[in-house]
């Protein structure tokens, strides 16, 4: 949030992405390499579902928009042919319609074969006549589930019984695969980290970083930290480190899979998701008094969802869902109306600064009492190594 609002949209993130990305590339935008474990998995899933990406991609380009062919604009149209629009049609749809169909593509009428004197306004695009005809039979109408089991069944519900299929075996292995690095690896972790609470907080970054690395899952170090935390044997000014430094650590995941593709857009993906964390850890932990922020909004989390056990359900709800999707929501509406975006803004505001207001001229003890509050308050300065408040 704080660097959308800074820099907006690209900003430092798109840049040093771009630029270490292009550094390791170089001027090569195609590299072909094999993943191994493509090679393996590709077979199997091909048993049950073999997309025709061609069609995938295309859609995803979507349609060239049609141009009004100017009036009385010299030319010979034939009888069979509609001319009363013509198409720009850019590189990337020229590369991807031939893969679709060459036949009907080759078939296509640039717009200078029965209008020389057009001046399309196309630029580097080639201009053709009907390409929206193109579109609509051979891409909308192409088949995206070229084979497999579930081909038989249409591309919609073959899709959508694909998608359940593939779900429920992600979960399945990924369950599998952490417990067993639970079984094999966090035991010896656990010592690790265990000796991290007497650590450098820097120190216990690079070891939530390498135990992260070594499991390839930051849910594996999160889920053993939480309940060390949760007892009191480790510090929830000493898990924080460790779980930055496992957010650096599981985006080595991305890393390894954009490495094994070599593809400059998935690459600088992994790059993007590399650098929000550093940057988010730059911003957040060097200074103590930003460092505490965090801390006390965990520790304040975790003191009201020992009275409620809904409170971290009600927070995922609420800052995962109900606020983005309200900020989406107005977002949109400016596009509509302008008006009506500004008022529903000053509402949205209005309704959060009450709530505030309530929350601090008491409502809150209304949750939780005033003498309960004390008592964490007192918990909390002992964790943080503060004297209570008199």
């Amino acid at each position: 949030v704080i660097l959308g609002a800074i820099t907006g949209e690209g900003g430092i993130l798109f840049y040093i992405s771009k630029g270490i990305t292009e550094g390791v590339l170089g001027d090569v935008t195609d590299v072909t390499f094999t993943s191994p474990t493509k090679f393996i998995v590709s077979p199997l899933t091909d048993v049950f579902v073999d997309p025709n990406k061609d069609v995938t991609k295309a859609l995803s380009l979507g349609a060239p928009a049609a141009q009004a062919m100017p009036t009385g604009l010299t030319g010979s149209c034939p009888s069979t042919m509609d001319c009363s629009n013509y198409f720009c049609v850019s590189s990337a749809m020229t590369k991807n319609w031939k893969k679709v169909n060459k036949d009907a593509y080759e078939a296509l009428s640039e717009c200078s074969t029965y209008f020389p004197l057009l001046n399309h306004g196309c630029g580097s695009d080639t201009c053709y006549l009907e390409a929206d005809k193109f579109y609509t039979e051979s891409i909308e109408g192409g088949t995206i589930l070229d084979g497999g089991a579930f081909s038989g069944m249409g591309d919609v519900a073959g899709g959508i019984v694909g998608l359940i299929f593939s779900l429920i075996i992600i979960t399945f292995f990924l369950f599998c695969l952490v417990k067993l690095l639970q079984t094999l690896i966090m035991g010896t972790a656990k010592k690790v980290i265990m000796r991290a609470t007497n650590m450098n907080d820097y120190v216990a970054i690079l070891v939530g970083l390498g135990i992260t690395f070594i499991v390839q899952s930051s849910s594996v170090t999160t889920s053993t930290l939480t309940p060390l935390c949760g007892v009191g044997v480790l510090p929830v000014h000493k898990m924080l480190p460790m779980t930055l430094g496992a957010n650096i650590g599981t985006t080595f995941t991305s890393m390894l899979a954009a490495l094994a593709v070599m593809k400059p857009d998935s690459l600088q993906i992994a790059f993007v998701h590399l650098f929000f964390n550093i940057i988010g850890i730059l911003i957040w932990f060097p200074v103590p008094f930003m460092r505490r922020i965090p801390i006390k909004a965990a520790c304040l989390l975790g003191f009201y969802a020992s009275y409620w056990r809904l409170v971290p359900l009600i927070y995922i709800l609420v800052m995962f869902v109900a606020v983005p999707g309200v900020a989406l929501a107005i977002s949109l509406l400016y596009g509509a109306s302008v008006a009506g975006g500004i008022v529903v803004t000053l509402l949205a505001i209005g309704v959060v600064a009450g709530f505030i207001a309530w929350w601090w001229m008491g409502g809150c003890y209304k949750v939780v009492s005033k003498e309960q509050r004390e008592e964490r308050a007192a918990e909390m300065a002992a964790e943080m190594g503060e004297k209570p408040a008199e």
